[in-house]
C-alpha cells in the first residue's frame, strides 16, 4: 500500500510540473502573439526582468517618441516657413516682372502714338524742330486772323526762345519773300512786348532801328520776321495781310 501511495504522489508531482511547464509555454506563446500596449512590457518580460527594468524601458521609449515628435514638429514648421517665404519671393518677382512689362508696353504704345501723330502732322505740312512742330501759311491774313487759324490747328503763333530756333524759322520762311507774323505784340502797352502765352520778351532779334512804332504812319503793334541776311524782326501794323507761322508742342 505504501509503495502505491508513493507512486501516486510522484505521479502527482510530475503532473503538476508538466502543468506548470504547459502554463509557462502557453503564457509565453500568448505574450508573443498578443500585441503590447504602447511602450509596455509583456507579462513574461515583467516576470523575467522585473518591474523596474521594464519601467525604465517604457520611459526610454516614451522619451524617444517625444523627441521624435518634437523633431518632426520643428521640421514641419521650418518647411511651412520656407514655403511661405518662397511664395512671397515668387509673388514679388511676378509683380515686378508684370510692372516692368506694363511699363515697356506703355512706352512702346506711347512711341507708336508719337510716330503716328508726327507722320500725320508732316503730311499736313508741319515740320519738326526739337520738341515742337511748325506750320507756315500759304495765304495772307491779319495778325488776329493768323492767330485764330493757328488756334484752330491746335497751336498758336510761333514763340522764338533761342538763336537756334530763330535760324530754323529763318530757313522755314525762306520760301516766302516777305515778312511773316510771329507771336509777339505790344498791343496792350506800347513798347512792352509780350509773347502770345503772356511771357515777357527777354531775347530779341530786331532789325537796326526797330521797333519804331511806325513813326508818322500809325501804330505798329505786331512783330514780323524775315529770312533776309542781316535782317530779323520788325514791327508792323496788326491789320496788314501777311503770312504767319504756327507752333505747337509734340505730344508728351
Amino acid at each position: 500500500m505504501r509503495a502505491n501511495f508513493h507512486i501516486k504522489i510522484r505521479i502527482s508531482e510530475e503532473a503538476r510540473m508538466d502543468v506548470r511547464e504547459d502554463v509557462n509555454k502557453i503564457s509565453i506563446r500568448a505574450a508573443e502573439k498578443i500585441p503590447l500596449p504602447d511602450n509596455s512590457c509583456n507579462v513574461y518580460e515583467e516576470m523575467k526582468g522585473g518591474r523596474v527594468e521594464c519601467q525604465i524601458r517604457r520611459n526610454n521609449k516614451k522619451q524617444q517618441s517625444s523627441a521624435h515628435e518634437k523633431l518632426m514638429s520643428r521640421c514641419l514648421r521650418l518647411t511651412t516657413v520656407c514655403l511661405g517665404l518662397l511664395c512671397v519671393l515668387l509673388m514679388t518677382a511676378v509683380t515686378l516682372l508684370y510692372a516692368r512689362l506694363t511699363e515697356q508696353s506703355n512706352l512702346l504704345q506711347n512711341t507708336n502714338t508719337k510716330l503716328s501723330y508726327l507722320e500725320k502732322a508732316i503730311q499736313e505740312g508741319w515740320r519738326a524742330f526739337n520738341s515742337s512742330l511748325y506750320f507756315i501759311s500759304n495765304e495772307k491774313r491779319s495778325w488776329t486772323e493768323s492767330r485764330e487759324d493757328c488756334t484752330e490747328r491746335g497751336a498758336d503763333l510761333v514763340i522764338i526762345n533761342s538763336r537756334e530756333e530763330q535760324e530754323f524759322v529763318d530757313s522755314f520762311c525762306s520760301s516766302k519773300d516777305a515778312s511773316v507774323f510771329i507771336g509777339l505784340t505790344d498791343a496792350e502797352s506800347e513798347g512792352i512786348w509780350k509773347w502770345v502765352d503772356g511771357s515777357a520778351l527777354t531775347t530779341a532779334y530786331w532789325m537796326n532801328g526797330q521797333p519804331n512804332n511806325g513813326g508818322w504812319k500809325g501804330r505798329q503793334d505786331c512783330a514780323v520776321t524775315r529770312s533776309e541776311a542781316g535782317k530779323r524782326w520788325n514791327d508792323k501794323p496788326c491789320q496788314d495781310l501777311l503770312y504767319w507761322i504756327c507752333e505747337k508742342k509734340l505730344i508728351s
